[in-house]
């Protein structure tokens, strides 16, 4: 499991300055979340930028001074606390990025075969590392190809929580054009009853940036908890943020109808 932080804002800010105590409690949690950090961004001319490396954001001779350095007005952030059997290594190493998107997961899927299925011939083949999570962004990117952005995550995570084992989907992917935030997670499951507020996302609204992160990052006020089925699309550019419901289920036709075109 992990802790995922992002931001939009108004116009390009250095991450740390904007972040500030949210950043710190980001660093302070890779004490345990110690299996890699990463981050995604665009650049001042419109660029998506990564750096991450399979070693704790809080020993890392990187982090704190590419934080104090990323001018940007959308960035992304991951620290993991890696699945057992999926390996420490760059590869596996939050976000997973392809042409201008970024991805981020905090969770769980099962099987990765299965995942599989769901990606298109053409992803499959980028695959570079073990994880579920690279999967689930290329099966996400795959439903892009098919269909309307929110149409596709609904229809995607239906077809996870139905037909696939999962703990989370929750997730952070950047665009061109939109942050969206996914909260979507198993309320049964052995983590989530431990720790009832582990999976849950908050978001902060200010007249010049959406920041949004994993709990445990803030106890100031003014944030908001994203609940279980939601999610939340921040635009770049005005700070338009929407909440919509995820959690619905999509009818099996439309599911069947989805998946034999990927099978086509």
């Amino acid at each position: 499991m992990c802790r995922l932080l992002g931001y939009v804002a108004r116009e390009p800010v250095i991450a740390e300055r904007l972040l500030d105590d949210t950043l710190a409690a980001f660093v302070e949690l890779s004490r345990f979340h110690a299996d890699g950090w990463g981050l995604a961004w665009y650049d001042e001319s419109g660029q998506l930028q990564q750096s991450r490396t399979p070693e704790p954001a809080h020993a890392s001779a990187e982090f704190s001074p590419l934080a104090a350095s990323i001018r940007t007005d959308a960035l992304i952030g991951h620290i993991r606390w890696a699945t057992p059997g999926f390996a420490l290594c760059l590869e596996n190493t939050h976000p997973f990025t392809r042409d201008q998107f970024a991805f981020a997961h905090n969770g769980a899927v099962a099987p990765n075969a299965a995942i599989e299925a769901l990606i298109a011939p053409h992803l499959r083949e980028s695959i570079s590392g073990t994880t579920d999570s690279e999967r689930y962004f290329l099966a996400l990117l795959t439903a892009f190809e098919k269909t309307p952005h929110i149409e596709a995550f609904q229809m995607l995570l239906s077809i996870l929580r139905q037909r696939l084992q999962s703990t989370s989907l929750n997730s952070l992917l950047l665009t061109p054009q939109m942050l969206y935030v996914v909260c979507d997670f198993d309320a049964d499951a052995p983590l989530a009853r431990k720790l009832p507020d582990y999976f849950y996302v908050q978001y902060r609204v200010t007249k010049d940036a959406v920041i949004v992160g994993s709990t445990g990052l803030s106890q100031a006020p003014g944030w908001e908890t994203l609940q279980n089925g939601q999610m939340l699309l921040v635009e770049r550019g005005t700070l338009k943020v929407t909440i919509i419901d995820v959690a619905q289920t999509t009818r099996s036709s439309l599911q069947e109808q989805y998946l034999s075109q990927l099978q086509g």
